[in-house]
């Protein structure tokens, strides 16, 4: 009687920065379905330059994806595309690394 549609919840996508962070080159998405959750590393920066990330996602399992990569200025990339189950409590994780010293950190779900 009742009908249910199920839309992909889209996390962490599109987060204002303030005026005086630096751009970041390396952005991650997290989309969540009933029973998966999708996780995206896209690249896209102003200046070519050499990134590197670590991915860990925590649930029922556990899973780490680490890779370098040089971007291409003006160019969005997808650097890493990895899915989990999202039955129960999960966590995700990334550790970005820029060649200009800058570094910073996402984080979406359950983290501690």
């Amino acid at each position: 009687m009742f009908g249910w549609i199920l839309t992909p919840l889209l996390i962490g996508s599109a987060m204002p920065m303030a005026a005086n962070e630096p751009a970041r080159a390396i952005f991650m998405e997290v989309e969540q379905t009933a029973d998966t959750v999708i996780v995206t590393l896209r690249g896209q920066s102003s200046t070519s330059q050499q990134v590197s990330y670590e991915l860990l996602l925590e649930g029922s399992s556990t899973s780490r994806h680490k890779g370098s990569t040089q971007l291409a200025a003006g160019r969005e990339s997808v650097l890493s595309t990895m899915t989990m189950s999202a039955a129960g409590s999960w966590c995700v994780r990334a550790k970005i690394f820029e060649a200009d010293g800058l570094s910073y950190e996402y984080a979406e779900g359950s983290c501690d």
